[in-house]
């Protein structure tokens, strides 16, 4: 999340004193515990993993259901799952596309998911005619510095990293400072000093290209706030595990008999027991049978499923495997089965689409520098959620709606179309020819000038 500092903490020229940057990289270690117990939980390093073995030869199984993954991977397929859809800004898109924007966007969705904040680096190309590219970098080696006014706004970003020599062992950092003018690079063998400038350059972005996008108000990850039900979960889970184990190693009780004078015996006496099955006891006052503790597999079943349902019911993400979400229901009621997750999801896009506009808004300046003038004020950003579509249900609702809504628009509800106003010009080529055919059978003349009327045609009209 970003640091904030006062902004007479700057020099005069603009640049970052030593001191400043020391002080902004001490803070952000301090964040990188949370982050770190966050990126474990995600790829199923829990917190049950740790639980000592026991002393005394019992079972200790160690289960990890993985709901944090799960809840991170749904959240962010049904924000982001279907791409991004920018309106009015041809030139922008155009250069998205060459860029995969949409595998990009994706893959800060699920840093918001996991850690609550991602945060986008931009920069131009290296080659001979370089282009403004962006990278998403992992919120451990890159934070953003914001002033104390209520507009927070952006003072300089940080990117910083271990170098690495020939032989793959840590050889200090490398850190990158980036102001709204300039990028200065140090290397240092300690973050806490030492740092000496190798390079500073300028840049052409007009503003700090570093870029924070959140998750939501807190700035919290979509499973953070159900890690102790993630970890009861685990601990549920082992120790049931542990309980059926040691019922198989139950102890027998003897009563009344004795298996040998001595250990040897004994031992010799139990090897034949297991090997012949058979067990000769005195006709009176012997018994033999398993000490074994009584499971009431009801009551841990009940409880397992209240733990569940608590991970999804507050982390708003539903159990897709749960019998309610059968294949026969209607859009109507998937809608209302995915209320939480709705809400989770229009919390996420609201915060999302700032850092998209703030993106957006990044570009728009280099193309300025590049003689290319955008109003970005009017860039319309659509959002659609990735839900399993009804086509037939969509098609009965373009019939009603035909008289009444725009082709285009309606068109554009049919989950196999990526580019209504493409699909129009392809259905008036069709039936264009379709009208060829028809008086090429009747023996009619056809005419290059005859045109199906269309709803532009209407329009003008």
């Amino acid at each position: 999340m970003a640091i904030i500092r006062d902004r007479s903490f700057m020099a005069s020229d603009g640049s970052v004193p030593i001191e400043l940057l020391i002080s902004c990289v001490k803070e952000h270690q301090n964040s990188l515990g949370r982050f770190e117990k966050l990126d474990e939980y995600y790829r199923g390093e829990h917190e049950i993993l740790k639980r000592p073995e026991s002393q005394t030869g019992l079972p200790n199984n160690k289960l990890v259901a993985n709901h944090a993954k799960y809840i991170t991977d749904i959240a962010v397929g049904y924000v982001l799952g279907n791409p991004v859809k920018y309106d009015n800004v041809d030139t922008i898109v155009e250069h998205y596309k060459n860029l995969d924007m949409s595998s990009h966007d994706s893959e800060i969705g699920k840093d918001l998911s996991i850690f609550g904040i991602g945060l986008e680096l931009y920069y131009l190309s290296s080659d001979d005619k370089p282009v403004p590219k962006v990278t998403c970098i992992d919120p451990r080696q890159i934070f953003l510095v914001v002033d104390d006014t209520v507009e927070y706004k952006s003072m300089f970003g940080v990117h910083y990293y271990k170098k690495m020599d020939i032989d793959g062992s840590q050889d200090g950092y490398k850190v990158f400072v980036y102001t709204g003018n300039t990028i200065t690079e140090y290397d240092t063998s300690d973050l806490t000093n030492g740092y000496k400038e190798v390079d500073s350059k300028p840049h052409y972005w007009s503003a700090v290209p570093v870029v924070e996008f959140w998750n939501n108000e807190e700035q919290m990850g979509d499973f953070e706030g159900v890690l102790t039900l993630i970890d009861a979960y685990n601990t549920l889970a082992s120790d049931r595990l542990n309980d059926k184990e040691q019922l198989v190693d139950a102890i027998l009780k003897i009563t009344g008999m004795s298996f040998g004078d001595d250990t040897d015996e004994a031992s010799r006496t139990i090897k034949l027991l297991k090997e012949m099955k058979v067990l000769e006891m005195p006709s009176e006052g012997a018994d033999a049978n398993w000490l074994i503790k009584q499971l009431d597999e009801g009551q841990v079943e009940i409880l397992r499923n209240a733990i569940k349902s608590d991970i999804h019911e507050f982390s708003m993400v539903p159990d897709l495997t749960d019998e309610n979400f059968a294949a026969n229901a209607s859009g109507v009621a998937m809608k209302y089965k995915l209320f939480g997750l709705e809400q989770l999801a229009v919390t996420k896009e609201r915060y999302y689409k700032q850092g998209l506009r703030e993106r957006i808004e990044m570009f728009g300046q280099i193309m300025k520098v590049k003689a290319q003038s955008i109003d970005v004020s009017k860039v319309k950003i659509t959002m659609t959620r990735n839900l399993p579509a009804d086509d037939m249900e969509t098609a009965n609702m373009i019939s009603l709606l035909s008289n009444d809504v725009s082709r285009k628009t309606l068109t554009g509800r049919l989950s196999f179309v990526d580019d209504p106003e493409e699909e129009d010009k392809k259905l008036m080529a069709q039936k264009k020819e379709d009208l060829k055919l028809q008086q090429s059978a009747f023996g009619m003349p056809f005419d290059e000038n005859d045109r199906i009327t269309g709803e532009d045609d209407v329009a003008a009209e």
